[in-house]
């Protein structure tokens, strides 16, 4: 795997677009033969790759760390053991999710058919460096138990995890070319959509998801994608502040708060936001910054959060004092009449290399500072106030993005109402949605910017296939002619009145006497009108 690996590195930086043609065309031959098994087949094939995962979690969780600087303890809990769980799961749920299924007909009851789903061909999978093991693992599984072959392209930051994932995969039995590895930058993923495969699937930027989009388009290719977010915790007036507040500050900061799915918005009834924030504050400054907290990736990661910060304390009105907990006062635009704001920031600052103590921007104007608005993909959250639930939708609906969002409150059925109304793929109530992420039943995706398409669950051996439907005579392979086909007389358009009528008739006895008018003035058609 090692020679394989620095092969494709030294193929991609000089020609990426002939490795890229390459690969597709060496997973398109492989993938006829496997593709053509049936999906009972293909799971027998892949049904010892929990006990390798299992075999291998330590020397995955080990390369994660050494790689992507994540806590030891976030890469068991966060990619490899849900990665066993949503092997079992895929496994255990793909005959039945995949399996052809047979559809009746009302309108036509002399024919029958049957569904099936059959898988894409060839799938591209470009994956970020933030979650480097799970992430690629859950594109890669189901589309290669829905009988796709895979070039997975990963973060150029996080190859040694590719590779280690591709070993383990394979070691189960997968026939020789079902799943391959392109190492690269951006070049390397653009040349792998122009080498035309059947489906790519990306996780990561919003910038990048359009330009991925749009070279897909161009053939067309069919696309999934999981982007951004700025997701929101809605914290309503009877939660538990002690519970709540743990609860965010473990979700705003986990992986060095470096996940789409983090709280980067927390929306607190007015009631109480100013204890909220005190207890919140308190928490982040007990997080062990060196054992706990993942640092940026790279500096351009770091570069981010520290203009996020810059900008919500650079105001008009200078900064008072250094204290950790820092308050800054905040002058309206020119023409309006003067008034003073504040806004908030406790934490920010640098610790070692590539880390910074978790932040909390909290204040009236919080919601005029990038750190409301855009990702920030770091250990910041921005807290704000709300006086009733109508506004906090509307506040937490006040965004382009639509990944994952939380509530929080003693009273279920309420909470679980408010969340009917938020835009957001997954919805938690009382916990922080990213730990859906680990759970293998439930589909995992966004809305508007932060894309479409679902993993996980059995969505996502759906995504990894295409529908076909086979439509079947049930009794002689050739019966009359069809009184619908040429020519048309009056007779055809009086016996689709009478069947249209039927199809809305509010009753059993309306509707099956509009059926059997329908059906006589189609047999006398049969005998009376010329056949072409």
């Amino acid at each position: 795997m090692t020679h394989l690996l620095q092969a494709q590195r030294e193929s991609a930086e000089g020609e990426p677009g002939v490795l890229a043609a390459e690969l597709v065309g060496r997973a398109r031959e492989a993938q006829a033969t496997w593709g053509a098994l049936a999906v009972e087949q293909r799971v027998r094939v892949m049904s010892a790759l929990p006990e390798l995962l299992h075999a291998a979690m330590d020397r995955i969780a080990q390369v994660i760390v050494e790689e992507n600087g994540k806590p030891l303890a976030e890469a068991l809990a966060h990619e490899v053991v849900p990665a066993i769980a949503l092997t079992r799961h895929h496994l255990e749920t793909a005959a039945a999710t995949l399996g052809s299924s047979r559809i009746a007909s009302a309108t036509a009851p002399y024919r029958k058919a049957v569904r099936t789903h059959r898988p894409y061909g060839v799938v591209v999978a470009i994956a970020p460096w933030n979650l480097p093991f799970l992430i690629p693992f859950s594109q890669v599984l189901p589309a290669l138990i829905a009988g796709n072959a895979v070039v997975l392209k990963p973060s150029e930051l996080t190859p040694r995890v590719a590779e280690v994932l591709v070993e383990v995969v394979r070691a189960c039995g997968l026939p020789e070319g079902m799943l391959q590895l392109a190492i690269g930058d951006g070049a390397v993923g653009a040349a792998l959509i122009e080498a035309r495969p059947d489906k790519v699937l990306f996780t990561g930027s919003v910038a990048t998801g359009r330009a991925v989009m749009a070279a897909a388009s161009r053939f067309p290719i069919p696309v999934g994608l999981e982007l951004g977010g700025i997701d929101a915790a809605i914290v309503l007036e009877d939660a538990d502040l002690e519970y709540t507040t743990s609860a965010v500050a473990w979700g705003a900061n986990f992986n060095g708060g470096q996940a789409c799915c983090s709280i980067e918005r927390v929306l607190v009834h007015e009631s109480l936001h100013d204890a909220f924030v005190v207890r919140l504050e308190d928490k982040l400054r007990r997080i062990d910054l060196g054992s706990d907290l993942a640092p940026a990736i790279d500096e351009r990661q770091q570069r981010i959060w520290q203009r996020h910060l810059a900008e919500a304390r650079e105001h008009p009105i200078p900064v008072a004092g250094g204290e950790p907990s820092r308050e800054h006062r905040v002058r309206v635009s020119a023409g309006e009449p003067v008034r003073e704001h504040r806004v908030r920031v406790t934490g920010g600052e640098p610790v070692g290399q590539r880390r910074i103590s978790p932040a909390v921007v909290s204040g009236e104007d919080v919601r005029d500072t990038p750190v409301w608005r855009e990702e920030t993909f770091g250990p910041v959250v921005a807290v704000s106030r709300f006086g009733c639930e109508d506004e906090a939708v509307a506040l937490h609906n006040a965004t382009e993005y639509g990944l994952t969002a939380s509530v929080f409150s003693a009273d279920v059925a309420r909470a679980r109402a408010l969340a009917g109304r938020l835009r957001a793929g997954s919805v938690s109530i009382n916990d922080v949605a990213a730990t859906m992420y680990s759970t293998p039943e439930l589909a995992w995706g966004g809305v508007a910017l932060s894309g479409f398409g679902r993993s996980h669950g059995v969505d996502a051996l759906l995504d990894a296939s295409w529908v076909q439907v086979v439509d079947l005579p049930r009794g002689p392979a050739f019966g009359p002619k069809r009184p619908w086909w040429f020519p048309y007389d009056v007779g055809l358009e009086d016996a689709m009145r009478e069947l249209a009528a039927s199809l809305v008739a509010p009753h059993v006895t309306p509707k099956l006497r509009g059926y059997g008018r329908a059906g006589r003035s189609l047999l006398g058609m049969l005998a009376r009108r010329p056949k072409l």
